[in-house]
Parts: C-alpha cells; structure tokens; sequence
C-alpha cells in the first residue's frame, strides 16, 4: 500500500516536472522572440537616427555651400555704359563701368573692340585702360579720343570690359555700338558771294531731301533753319521770307569747306507752310564737290532740324522737356534757364 503510494507521488511529480518544463521553454520562446523584437527596434531606431544625422550632415554642408555661393545672386549686377561727343576737333569716346553689386570688383580693364579705322584714328598710347578694382557703388569712366581723318566720319565705336568677381570668376561684357553720323561738326565756314555760289553749285554732286515738321510755323522753321546752319559751321550766303495769301515761303543758302579733305560743300534749306499755323513743309538740298558728302550732310542736318531748340540760347532741349511742350506743359531750359511753353 505505501509502495503504490509511493509510485503514485512520484509519477505525479514527474507530470508536474515536466509540465513546468514546457511552461520553462514556453517562456523561455517568449522571451527571446521579445528581446529579438527589441533588438529589431534597436538596430531600426539607430538606422534612423544614423540617416538623419546622416542627413542633418548633407543639410548643413549644401546650407554651407549655399552661404560660398551667395555673391552670385548680385555679382552680376554691374553695368556698363557708353557715350560720346566732338571735343574741338576731336571725337571722345567714354565708357562707364558701375559697380551696382554688394562686392567690389578687381582686375578691370577697358578696351577698344571696334571704330571706323578708315574715318578715325585713335590718339593715345593704350587702346586699354585697367584698373585694380572697383567698390560696391563705385565706378570708373575711361575715355578714348580719335582724330578724324575725313570729312564725313560714319561708322560705330564699341568697347569691351573684362573683370573678376569676388569668386574669383572672370567675366566680361561689350557696351551698345555708339554710332557716329558727323559732317557738319567738320566743316570750316566759308565766305562766298551769291553770285560764285550760283556758278559752282551747278557744277556738283547734289542730293535733296523733304522733311515735314508739325511742331512749329513756318516763321518759326526759318528762325530756327538760321541758327541751325550757324551751329552746323556753315557761311550763311543768302537768306530772305517771301508771304503771298497767307502762305509763306522761305530759302536759306550756306556754303562751307572740308576740313581735311578741303572739298566745299554748300546747302540750300527751302521752307514753306500757311503762315501763323503749325506744320511746315523743309527741303535740304546739300551740293558737294565729295559726293561722299552729300547724303550724310542731309541726313545731318534732317536730325538738326527736328530737334527742339531753347528759344533764347538755342541748346537741344531733352527728351523730357520736348515731351512736356508738345502735351502744352511748361519746362525750364536747364542751360539758361529760361521759361519754356504756355
């Protein structure tokens, strides 16, 4: 009886023992698929944060190559400009470099790219000027004077400029062609009676041209057609008005000489209109004894004729005066300072 008993407890306790065995290995599974899954989550967390360090690196360099790059939004803000005017007997050329950017700007040079060689001859040493550098705001204005060598000089003067932004990046630009169109600035005037002036305009090339202005009154064109041809150095030779039913009739001859090429050339200015009326009808007839002469000497004096002129010291008005006559405004001569208009 004990025996049986005995048995029986210890086959029991063999089924607990083994029961608790499983239990053991159940948890045992249990723990490791947790600290696997953990694990998983570790090494997903430390991707993640190596990638957005990773990432965070990336940023700051390109936010650090952004920063090195800055000056190209305004380096290129540097603008040249061109001009240009007869000086005695000469013609000079100015460019101007302006340094519009928030950096300065080094190694500069200015040069001469093109100019009608065959009408102007450069008088200097250098058809290049540098300079070391220009600051924000600042500028330099260089300029080239020619000599001309005829008596009609048409053509164009273009210039160049090459300089170094603060990158280290070289660049450069040309300015707009700056035409020149002159005959009359080369004139020398010329006494010569009516009479000879008859005698030898028959004899040379001619060539005419019609120009209407609404601008001004027949009496007005021809006042303003004498000091025209005094600026343009011509001699006056003849000059007179005739009105005949409210319709007037104007001629104005001139005569004038070469200066290098010593060839004389005259001009006859025909004007005609109702008299007291704006809009006036002008006829430019050059003779020349260069026929190269004569149509630019037409085409100079068509643009002479056309401009507005202050009625006391007779200088070329500006753009934005003529604009403010013609709307029936009022402006002042920004040379003698007479009141214009109304």
């Amino acid at each position: 009886m004990d025996s049986m008993l005995a048995l029986q407890i210890i086959y029991t306790i063999e089924q607990l023992v083994a029961t608790g065995g499983i239990l053991v290995f159940l948890i045992a599974i249990i723990i490791w698929v947790a600290m696997s899954a953990r694990d998983a989550e570790e090494i997903d967390f430390f991707k993640d944060r190596k990638n957005m360090q990773a990432s965070k690196a990336t940023t700051l360099s390109e936010s650090s190559a952004s920063d090195n790059e800055k000056p190209s939004s305004d380096i290129n803000v540097v603008r040249v400009l061109r001009g240009g005017a007869f000086i005695g007997n000469r013609i000079r050329f100015k460019v101007k470099v302006a340094n519009e950017s928030e950096y300065t700007i080094t190694d500069i040079m200015v040069h001469l790219v093109s100019y009608p060689r065959d009408a102007l001859r450069f008088d200097g040493d250098d058809d290049a000027i540098h300079f070391s550098k220009i600051e924000p705001g600042g500028f330099r204005s260089p300029s080239f004077e020619f000599i001309p060598t005829q008596d009609c000089v048409r053509g164009e003067i273009v210039a160049g400029v090459t300089y170094i932004d603060t990158r280290g990046k070289a660049h450069t630009q040309t300015t707009r062609p700056y035409e020149i169109r002159a005959v009359c600035d080369l004139l020398i005037p010329e006494e010569i009676t009516p009479e000879d002036f008859q005698q030898t305009v028959q004899s040379l090339h001619s060539g005419e041209l019609v120009v209407s202005v609404d601008d001004w009154t027949p009496q007005e064109m021809y006042e303003k057609a004498l000091v025209i041809l005094e600026q343009a150095n011509f001699s006056g030779v003849s000059a007179g008005v005739d009105s005949e039913e409210d319709v007037v009739t104007a001629k104005i001859e001139g005569w004038a000489r070469g200066k290098y090429t010593d060839k004389g050339v005259g001009v006859q200015l025909l004007i005609s209109g109702r008299s007291g009326e704006k809009g006036a009808c002008c006829t430019i007839r050059i003779l020349g004894e260069d026929s190269a002469l004569v149509l630019p000497a037409i085409e100079d004096l068509r643009n002479r004729l056309t401009t507005w002129l202050c009625p006391k010291c007779r200088s070329t008005l500006q753009v934005e005066s003529v604009k403010q006559l013609r709307k029936g405004g009022v402006v002042e001569c920004p040379y003698c300072g007479v009141t214009i208009g109304r």
